[in-house]
């Protein structure tokens, strides 16, 4: 039974899989032409100007726990967690 599911879900997936061709038009052509490249002194400009990160700057959880422990108790533990979902599904 469980050989008869696989050949029948590879099939399915297979035949899922099939590349249907367009035939292409003088529009679609053109519209797919590719871009011009990029010239070689505009790339080497962008790779001579690596980026400096000083990692010391950067917050961490460390920096924010005493002020977490002053903001959140267990009475206000539900309504800080419903603020926190409200601003990571805010768009």
């Amino acid at each position: 039974m469980k050989r008869a599911l696989i050949i029948a879900v590879s099939f399915l997936g297979l035949s899922a899989c099939e590349k249907k061709e367009v035939p292409a038009t003088a529009d679609s052509a053109a519209a797919s032409a590719p871009a011009p490249m990029p010239t070689p002194a505009a790339s080497a400009a962008v790779a001579a100007a690596p980026v400096v990160v000083d990692i010391d700057s950067l917050p961490v959880e460390e920096d924010f726990e005493g002020e977490a422990e002053k903001e959140v108790t267990l009475a206000s533990m539900n309504a800080q967690l419903d603020a926190l979902d409200k601003e990571i599904s805010a768009p």
